[in-house]
């Protein structure tokens, strides 16, 4: 992984990632960030390390860092992911792939154009 870019996503002084941090680089609130985990709404707060959330954190990210490796730019990548239908996967976005569990297949597809495959 992209470990600088990562490492701007860590809960201080935790081995977590902020869901604070994470929400406001991708422009959700907290509520929305709760409902793409999953989580109840109060969770990013008041349970920021929970194991629900912090897996969609890490999978939101990890795909983050293969899409940032392709634009070469982080926000651009973070408004594709949450935007940009993909076709292969019937005009979903990465991101409700990413929320149906789906994040090791987004990787795979994204990592199929770096390698030259048309995905």
């Amino acid at each position: 992984m992209n470990l600088p870019l990562i490492k701007q996503f860590r809960e201080p002084d935790t081995p977590f990632l902020s869901p604070a941090t994470v929400g406001n680089f991708f422009g959700l609130q907290v509520q929305d960030l709760a409902a793409a985990a999953g989580v109840h709404r109060n969770t990013p707060i008041s349970r920021p390390h929970a194991p629900r959330l912090q897996t969609y954190l890490r999978d939101l990210l990890r795909v983050l860092v293969v899409a940032t490796e392709l634009t070469g730019d982080s926000k651009r990548a973070a408004f594709l992911l949450r935007n940009e239908p993909l076709r292969a996967f019937g005009y979903q976005t990465a991101d409700s792939l990413i929320q149906k569990g789906r994040a090791d297949d987004v990787v795979a597809y994204l990592e199929s154009f770096s390698s030259g495959a048309a995905g």
